[in-house]
């Protein structure tokens, strides 16, 4: 496994966990801060914000799964990209470290160390996230709902469950 594999799978196993913004792990993330902390678990030190997070990363054109994505110049915005138009993100107040779509006009940067991951072992790590956070219990939460991920014995069970917040607005 690639470094930039062993960084998406600890990243992974922070789904779940809420934004807050200053903060750098474990109980809660802002983006760059949880940027910092999965590649910290991974031997690489960075920066502690996003605009130097942006200054340290080489610019590339076209991502792979490991890279940064980075939102302005300089960057107020940073996410994994992890292949295939998808990102780990810790997107803003009163949401939960997610996977998401790539969204607008990043840039993207490589972080000197972590190489590059490929699309298959990403793949592989998201839709088996039991292979990264093993007998674990892992909430997600989605916009629309919430789903639960509960691992017994290598087997995961999902319970999905749909709210639907009526503000009078529709």
């Amino acid at each position: 496994m690639s470094t930039a594999d062993q960084i998406i799978a600890y990243g992974l196993q922070e789904i779940g966990k809420p934004y807050h913004y200053g903060d750098e792990g474990p109980n809660a993330f802002d983006c760059s801060g949880l940027m910092q902390w999965i590649f910290g678990k991974a031997g690489i030190k960075l920066p502690r914000t996003a605009a130097q997070q942006q200054q340290v990363a080489t610019p590339v054109s076209n991502p792979k799964p490991g890279d940064l994505v980075f939102y302005g110049a300089p960057a107020t915005h940073v996410a994994l990209y992890l292949g295939n138009g998808r990102m780990l993100a810790a997107p803003h107040t009163g949401a939960n470290v997610r996977v998401q779509d790539v969204y607008g006009s990043p840039t993207y940067g490589r972080i000197a160390g972590a190489g590059t991951g490929t699309v298959a072992s990403t793949v592989g790590l998201i839709s088996n996230p039991i292979s990264s956070a093993a007998g674990s219990l892992l909430d997600k939460v989605a916009d629309q709902g919430k789903i639960i991920m509960i691992a017994a014995g290598g087997a995961a069970l999902a319970i999905v469950g749909l709210w639907v917040t009526f503000r009078g607005d529709t």
